[in-house]
């Protein structure tokens, strides 16, 4: 409606009140699409709701369950409800791709048998591109080694646990051949898997307890990812024929430890841990003649060697330390300013000695902090060492 003035009058929009459902009305693919948001029982219930709807449950890209809610008030697990849906979505398996999972999100108890048989059961049937696992409940006893089968279609997999460390699952069935990416979290490895296609590894609050293998168990991995994990381990091995990026922050190895990584493609380096927090380290040994990129925080080792090809390969990153009082058992400064010198010898290996220190003085800052005590949580004065080597290998090209 036009005002004086010509100016149009906005007017709100209304439904439509001719008492149609249009969300039934809309194509099947994107109903599915829309009720993939909500837990499979409750799509499951929608295909009560009307003719059109019927078979929306066998349609739905994403399946979310939840076992705890398949048992009745005494706790008893509903096995014939279960059976049903393992049934259909055998069917949906071996239907057309239009109908296939490509999603699939279940949390389950590992510590009930029959639960986690059934949840297992799930996952080799239901032939998801994606699956995440959630390990529920609480358990103070040990448990048995347990396994997942994986579809020929599985490429991402996700197993994390909500309180407490199990073991994590051994990997098989034709699916593992073909996984691309696998993330675990809160869990205690004690065999590594076996997975020829892994493109991508992340291993989050990870208790491990067994060695890196030789790069035969993963020789396509590109990506690995270790992050608030403990690997009581007197020496540690990466190896691996095209590790691209390597990350570990806040991973920690036995005191002394030997940590060696030798990975002839790796282009990006990022190590660190909070201050304070990482023992000292025996030595660190690295071979990648393609690092581009070298991010090193707080990790100390008494023995450094740094192969990175040929000079001038490396053009961005920065080495940083902090040293407090407050902090127990940890190096002094000259220690740390020693470490830094031993890897810039190593990365520019055209230069003597005494010319990396001339070239680096500029580049290497010294100043007053104050940071946290990673024991107590209390704020102590310290002094914060970084040497920036972005703006050193700038100059050097200049």
């Amino acid at each position: 409606m036009a005002e004086p003035g010509g100016r149009r009058r906005r007017v709100a929009w209304v439904a439509p009140g001719d008492g149609a459902n249009h969300i039934t009305a809309l194509p099947l693919d994107l109903r599915a699409r829309i009720a993939a948001s909500l837990p499979f029982p409750q799509v499951a219930r929608l295909a009560t709701l009307s003719w059109p709807w019927r078979h929306i449950h066998r349609h739905v890209p994403v399946v979310e369950l939840d076992l705890d809610e398949w048992r009745s008030a005494a706790g008893v697990l509903n096995e014939d409800a279960l059976a049903g849906l393992e049934v259909a979505l055998a069917r949906r398996g071996q239907a057309g791709s239009g109908s296939k999972v490509d999603t699939l999100r279940i949390t389950f108890r590992v510590d009930n048998h029959r639960m986690r048989l059934h949840a297992g059961l799930i996952v080799a049937l239901a032939g998801a591109r994606r699956t995440r696992v959630a390990i529920a409940g609480l358990s103070h006893s040990p448990l048995d080694a347990w396994s997942l089968d994986l579809s020929p279609a599985a490429r991402y997999l996700v197993v994390s646990s909500e309180h407490y460390q199990p073991p994590a699952p051994t990997l098989a069935g034709p699916g593992a051949a073909a996984l691309q990416t696998l993330c675990l979290h809160n869990v205690v490895l004690n065999e590594w898997p076996r997975l020829p296609s892994l493109r991508s590894l992340t291993l989050g609050s990870v208790n491990l307890e067994v060695p890196f293998p030789a790069g035969a168990w993963c020789p396509k991995l590109e990506d690995l990812y270790i992050f608030s994990t403990i690997m009581e381990l007197s020496r540690v091995d990466i190896r691996l024929p095209l590790l691209k990026r390597l990350e570990m922050e806040d991973a920690y190895f036995s005191p002394g430890a030997a940590i060696a990584v030798d990975a002839p493609e790796l282009e990006e380096l990022d190590v660190g841990c909070e201050a304070g927090a990482a023992p000292a380290y025996r030595s660190f040994t690295l071979r990648a003649p393609r690092l581009r990129c070298l991010a090193w925080s707080e990790l100390f080792a008494e023995s450094v060697s740094v192969d990175v090809g040929r000079p001038g390969g490396v053009a961005s990153g920065l080495i940083r330390f902090t040293w407090s009082p407050g902090f127990e058992e940890c190096p002094e400064m000259k220690d740390f300013r020693g470490h830094t010198m031993r890897m810039l010898q190593g990365i520019l290996p055209d230069l003597l000695p005494e010319c990396v220190a001339d070239a680096a003085r500029p580049y290497v800052s010294l100043e007053k902090c104050t940071t946290e005590n990673p024991y107590t949580g209390k704020p102590v004065p310290g002094e914060k060492l970084t040497c920036d080597l972005s703006g050193l290998f700038s100059s050097l090209k200049a």
